[in-house]
């Protein structure tokens, strides 16, 4: 990718100034493919450049938007405005990211105003009408589709949308008669069968709805939703085998389809299929920690497969959670008399009878106290929507949201990358490598003043760098470290007080794992030189390695607590405190310090940390994203958004599914 780069450079320029038409054509490209996040490092490159120009901040709006940055995307239209204030698609995007921060007046006016330049675009008219319709404005919005009938009658998508306005005006009849039109204009499209079939299911059609799903799967065969609606129609037909094959082709497509995990583990369950159940709930606490009913379910299906201690800890979790939930406490009850525990399971047992007494006194008319119990009972329906949290719907699957809005926003501009689940947890530090992490969304070398000094004078095997995060060492690489050893071995024989040498053996025994022999470098180093930076650096980079490692093994004996960790913690932070005492420009001590102090949640001092790393370089993207999540932690979820974003800017792709789960969007 530096070739590309390097392409793209005038030659003859003192100051290297890019071809930013040659940029943008590639920045462009990128974004055809669906590559966001590197189309977004290309149109940073032409507004650093070049700010004066409307089209990259156009164009990384874009990108932003695809990527569920939606408040970076509104920014960034803000900035391609000033710059041309007559340019549509602007105010379409602009429009767009408002509508998915819910801010559907703001959205509203953006569209007028790009429908004021372009009367006939057909789009951001179809974008006004549902901005319309979700602002609760119906009455205009029917208006309004009406007008765009008129200009495009043969508009399918116009017909659909019209359908959903009369369903939500609770016309069911001239619904249905809208998306048969819309169908009858365009027979072969999936989404509009999936669309009807959604009505027909609405209306408890099942039957009829069948057939609609199975047209649709066979028109396009790889339409995730059309299987997860067919296999929910199965189940309200009481075809269980059915819906189960469905779940399966819909998972095999979308690995990572929650719901779909979900609903397959509730299924499974039904047909006593216990343990591939657990499976699937497994992957579904994985995505969702807080999501009680998976974790009940499992609990229910570990007591049935005689992991009774298992079935504790889940049940224990939900009942943490609802306390007056009756069935855990019966359920718990039997578990813990299981396990022997008697006088646990009698409390249990004791807090299910007195519930019982309860509502038989309140049945008689002895008790007239307040209706506590009136959501005890799980509702009738067979399903559930994905915003119930009611525990006591556990079995039920989950009508995907598909069936509650099925119409979406018409744009090109949304992308995937966004939709990856990330774990909310912090970048790694960063360490002293010979290797880069060959990432390709990040072309930067991270390197500083002091790295450059060092290379010159240690003559490493090659220039050491910074990295984020651990490196997989291939043969090459191994067998690179290990002859390394061996010279260094050699040379310190000679002259045991060579500091580089000792720092560079030091190193290659800490990308080789082998921690000891690298502390004991590092002390000998330090005899000859305690006010060596780097050597501080590679001990709080060796104490921090071994410390992960004893961690997995301590998480997986369950045996090291939590007093140890903070001890280690503070060993490495204390070699830090001297690394920025020797060398106080370093952004990377800053921001490795700032990760340790927030890793130990020592919060306020580790913002501290991650403000100066930021302040030192601006383009350290893991201090942007490690402050953010700081910033979550600390309530200030606004700040955090903006961070991420940048972040995301910067290169970092997990940032952009986190603003999706921090910030108010759909």
């Amino acid at each position: 990718m530096m070739l590309a780069v390097a392409a793209m450079l005038l030659p003859g320029c003192a100051h290297a100034q890019i071809n930013t038409d040659r940029m943008m054509l590639v920045g462009r490209n990128a974004l055809y493919f669906d590559d966001y996040v590197l189309a977004i490092q290309y149109f940073n490159q032409v507004i650093n450049a070049k700010p004066y120009l409307y089209e990259p901040y156009f164009y990384r709006a874009v990108a932003k938007l695809s990527l569920e940055d939606f408040r970076g995307a509104e920014l960034d239209c803000n900035s391609s405005i000033e710059r041309n204030p007559f340019v549509v698609n602007s105010y379409q995007v602009r429009g767009l990211a408002k509508v998915y921060q819910q801010m559907y007046v703001e959205a509203v006016q953006d569209f007028r105003k790009g429908l004021s330049l372009d009367p006939e675009n057909r789009s951001i008219r179809h974008n006004l009408i549902l901005s319309l319709a979700r602002n609760g404005d119906m009455k205009e919005a029917l208006a309004a589709v009406d007008t765009l009938l008129m200009s495009w009658p043969k508009y399918a998508e116009g017909m659909a949308m019209k359908s959903d306005l009369l369903w939500d005006n609770g016309d069911s009849v001239q619904s249905l008669e809208w998306i048969d039109r819309a169908i009858g204009q365009d027979r072969f499209n999936s989404d509009l069968l999936v669309h009807r079939s959604v009505l027909k299911a609405r209306l408890d059609m099942f039957d009829e709805a069948l057939p609609d799903l199975d047209r649709a799967i066979y028109l396009d065969p790889g339409n995730v939703q059309a299987y997860m609606n067919r296999a929910m129609v199965h189940y309200e037909r009481d075809s269980l085998n059915s819906a189960l094959a469905d779940y399966d082709m819909a998972l095999r497509i979308d690995p990572a389809n929650v719901n779909g995990h979900y609903n397959r583990g509730s299924l499974r369950a039904q047909v006593g299929d216990d343990n591939r159940a657990i499976d699937d709930f497994d992957f579904v606490i994985d995505a969702e920690p807080d999501n009680m009913m998976a974790v009940f379910n499992r609990g229910v299906l570990r007591n049935n497969t005689g992991d009774f201690s298992g079935a504790e800890q889940d049940i224990s979790r939900v009942l943490e959670e609802y306390p007056d939930f009756i069935l855990g406490y019966q359920l718990r009850s039997d578990v813990r008399e299981r396990l022997g525990l008697s006088e646990l399971a009698y409390q249990d047992a004791m807090v299910v009878l007195r519930e019982q007494n309860r509502r038989f006194n309140r049945a008689m008319g002895y008790d007239t106290g307040s209706d506590s119990d009136a959501d005890d009972e799980a509702s009738d329906s067979k399903t559930r929507s994905s915003k119930d949290r009611n525990v006591r719907n556990y079995r039920k699957i989950i009508v995907d949201d598909e069936l509650e809005n099925s119409t979406g926003f018409s744009s090109e501009y949304r992308g995937r990358v966004q939709n990856r689940n990330v774990e909310v947890s912090y970048l790694a530090s960063f360490r002293l490598t010979y290797f880069d992490n060959e990432n390709p969304t990040s072309r930067r070398v991270f390197t500083s003043p002091l790295l450059a000094s060092f290379n010159s004078v240690g003559h490493p095997i090659r220039d050491v760098r910074f990295e984020s995060g651990n490196q997989a060492l291939d043969i090459d690489r191994i067998n690179y470290l290990f002859d390394d050893i061996e010279t260094r071995a050699a040379s310190i024989a000679q002259n045991p007080a060579s500091v580089e040498d000792l720092l560079c053996r030091a190193l290659d025994f800490s990308l080789l794992q082998d921690f000891q022999s690298a502390l004991d470098d590092l002390d000998a180093a330090m005899e000859v030189n305690a006010d060596n930076w780097m050597a501080w650096f590679l001990k709080a980079q060796i104490l921090s390695m071994r410390m992960d490692v004893e961690k997995n093994e301590s998480d997986r004996r369950d045996t090291r607590l939590q007093t140890l960790q903070l001890s280690e913690y503070r060993q490495v932070i204390q070699s830090l405190d001297k690394v920025i005492e020797l060398a106080p420009e370093l952004a990377f001590a800053y921001y490795n310090r700032g990760t340790f102090y927030a890793m130990s949640d020592d919060l306020h001092a580790a913002l501290v940390d991650l403000d100066k790393a930021v302040e030192l370089d601006p383009q350290l993207a893991q201090a942007w994203y490690n402050r953010a999540v700081v910033l979550v932690l600390l309530g200030r979820t606004d700040q955090a958004v903006d961070d991420m974003s940048r972040a995301g800017e910067l290169g970092i792709v997990g940032a952009y599914n986190i603003i999706k789960r921090f910030s108010k969007t759909e």
